[in-house]
């Protein structure tokens, strides 16, 4: 029986599945390291204390053998989606610009880089949302407009929306 380490190190030898976008076993963000400074950079991150196993509170830029689990199991389509979403962030510019003209005030960096965060989940569990409503209409292709509004309406009757907590002045 192989203990949670040796797991470990044979799911990141597999890991990741070749991308859609080509490039195959080829790592082109993969550092070159010495087999000793790999096993300690394994070490590190495949701590196995069942608090961090639990509760994911380890954040790393490597994948912990619990989140290599989940993704392994995921469709190829959903595999693509992903890699977008990782991929893919709103721009701070933009979104700092909304919020000074929301709050009236300046807008620190940080509270720019979690609201950006927090934009990002949503705009993902929005599109979430709207292929599996693509599923049961049986559509295919691109998400339609039609999808994103069932999947408003679905998110908001499930408390995922935040409400207006100020009335609007005019309509």
């Amino acid at each position: 029986m192989k203990d949670s380490f040796e797991a470990a190190i044979e799911e990141q030898q597999e890991w990741p599945p070749e991308s859609p976008g080509g490039g195959g076993g080829d790592r082109p963000w993969k550092i070159e390291q010495t087999p000793e400074e790999e096993d300690e950079r394994a070490l590190k991150r495949c701590k196995t204390s069942e608090e961090e196993d639990n509760m994911g509170a380890e954040f790393t830029r490597y994948p912990t053998p619990a989140k290599m689990t989940i993704l392994t199991q995921l469709t190829e389509d959903q595999m693509s989606r992903y890699e977008s979403f990782r991929r893919s962030a709103l721009h701070k510019s933009n979104m700092k610009k909304l919020l000074q003209s929301i709050t009236g005030q300046k807008v620190s960096d940080t509270l720019n880089i979690v609201v950006c965060g927090i934009a990002k989940m949503f705009v993902g569990e929005l599109v979430e949302t709207a292929r599996v409503e693509m599923g049961k209409r049986k559509d295919s292709g691109p998400i339609r407009p039609s999808h994103i509004r069932e999947s408003y309406r679905r998110l908001k009757l499930q408390g995922k929306v935040p409400k207006r907590s100020v009335p609007r002045l005019f309509r």
